[in-house]
């Protein structure tokens, strides 16, 4: 019986040993800091876009880059758009304009406009 009772003694005691380990032994993978570490924040690029479309419902723009690659430009609630000083709207921007400002990538094939800074039609450079 002796040998018996010492059995179960270093089971339970084997047992708690293990659970306490368990416990103060950390979960590197699983840890509450990596689940509520916020992505980087994405720095916007600049914009210099001639507006070759508009779907003013959606509220986007495109642009063909010269590959021929069609790229749309998203306009959200939170697209601060001025033609120089000026406060302006989506509404203002035509089609054939140049568009300055700034955006975020989404895709190879669009952007999120964050900022428009100046838009209008670009005089052609003089030739020497």
């Amino acid at each position: 019986m002796k040998n018996s009772s010492s059995l179960i003694s270093l089971v339970s005691h084997g047992a708690f040993g293990a659970l306490a380990l368990a416990l103060a032994w950390p979960l590197s993978g699983f840890s509450a800091e990596s689940d509520t570490k916020a992505a980087a924040p994405v720095k916007p690029i600049g914009m210099y876009s001639k507006v070759d479309s508009i779907d003013a419902a959606a509220q986007t723009f495109t642009h063909r880059n010269k590959d021929g690659k069609e790229v749309k430009f998203v306009v959200t609630g939170k697209t601060q758009i001025k033609n120089g000083d000026k406060p302006a709207a989506f509404g203002d921007i035509k089609v054939g304009d140049t568009v300055s400002g700034s955006r975020i990538k989404k895709s190879d094939t669009e952007y999120e406009v964050v900022k428009i800074t100046k838009f209008g039609v670009v005089a052609p450079k003089p030739k020497p």
